[in-house]
């Protein structure tokens, strides 16, 4: 059995979390009854387009996954309770039309999950530990605000939580600040050797900056948590251990480099991309998957909005410009992207 054939145990939590909503529809039947009393011309209905059962299931399911990584907690049970006027038991993409309209328009996963993050603000921001804050404007790539929230309410702190330690590595890996984030992960290490989060951020560190030695702990510290997770209960495919459920093991780095030592097709590539879209490294890597299996443009598109998301990571920069580059000349236009192009010039000059 291989380095990342583990397994992972499905966990029932017993404590349910009820997030209950109420909706405006007596207010929106009060002002539809006032209009109608009004002399004006009538008016044609305009057609709605046709919504399948599906759309609305795959809303209903991203909601509650978005409440899910908002909380950076996977097993959280919570039932979304709507209803309306009348009591009826409504789902949450009809109780919340104009957002699901909103998500119906979005293509990227992770810009509809982006879209459900600013949803779920309003109600559940608050209720974040400090930690859960860093991981959900880290996890939603915004990194910048993640480390402004650090500086205005952490930074004068002495002392961190094992989460807390875990979450500001990640912050400073996604700025490619790999000194920081050592740093704050060895302190965790240091205080929490056996948890496994700890340990697997320790290991991703390492694997990244470390030197030959510490490149075999990092190993070893990998292969202690996945042999942990041997032990228990099946899962269908070694991939599933990279994505968000209880007990998954949180690292961009290896999911990437399972994937290289693989020699993953584009389609296992895609399904692993949307767990770590907030990651640089991972994206450019796999921009990479797509220059080698002849995918210009699509590698391109990676790389554009990698580059426009993350204007700090200089090698995506230059790549991209290259990239921009060579296809003018493939396609012999040599005015392709030339707005693109200007935008990321000046990002490589300021980085």
């Amino acid at each position: 059995m291989g380095l990342f054939d583990f397994l992972f145990k499905k966990k029932k939590k017993n404590q349910t979390n009820e997030v209950i909503f109420t909706n405006d529809f007596q207010e929106e039947t009060t002002a539809a009854a006032l209009t109608e009393e009004l002399p004006v011309a009538p008016i044609i209905p305009e057609e709605k387009p046709v919504i399948s059962s599906e759309e609305g299931d795959r809303f209903d399911r991203e909601i509650l996954e978005a409440f899910k990584r908002f909380h950076s907690d996977p097993g959280l049970d919570i039932d979304i309770h709507m209803e309306d006027e009348k009591g009826n038991r409504l789902s949450p993409h009809h109780a919340y039309e104009n957002l699901f309209k909103e998500w119906l328009n979005i293509q990227s996963k992770w810009d509809r999950m982006s879209l459900l993050y600013q949803f779920w603000d309003s109600s559940q921001f608050e209720k974040l530990e400090p930690w859960q804050v860093i991981e959900r404007f880290v996890k939603d790539r915004y990194p910048k605000k993640a480390l402004l929230y650090f500086e205005k309410n952490m930074s004068d702190r002495r002392n961190f939580t094992k989460e807390e330690l875990v979450s500001l590595s990640k912050l400073h890996r996604v700025l490619l600040d790999n000194t920081t984030a050592r740093e704050y992960i060895e302190t965790a290490y240091r205080n929490h050797p056996d948890d496994d989060s700890v340990k697997v951020e320790y290991a991703t560190v390492l694997h990244i900056v470390g030197n030959h030695s510490e490149k075999e702990l990092s190993h070893q510290l990998f292969h202690e948590v996945s042999d942990k997770k041997i032990q228990q209960n099946h899962t269908e495919s070694a991939f599933d251990c990279f994505r968000f459920s209880e007990g998954y093991m949180d690292s961009s780095i290896f999911a990437m480099l399972y994937l290289m030592n693989a020699e993953a097709d584009n389609e296992a590539w895609d399904s692993i991309a949307d767990e770590y879209y907030y990651c640089p490294v991972f994206r450019y890597e796999h921009a990479v998957q797509l220059s080698q299996t002849e995918n210009p443009l699509r590698a391109l598109a990676k790389l554009t909005s990698l580059s426009q998301e993350f204007p700090w990571f200089r090698t995506a920069l230059e790549s991209t410009i290259g990239t921009i580059k060579s296809l003018r000349k493939q396609l012999n236009n040599p005015d392709f992207m030339e707005k693109e192009l200007q935008e990321f010039q000046t990002s490589l000059k300021n980085s």
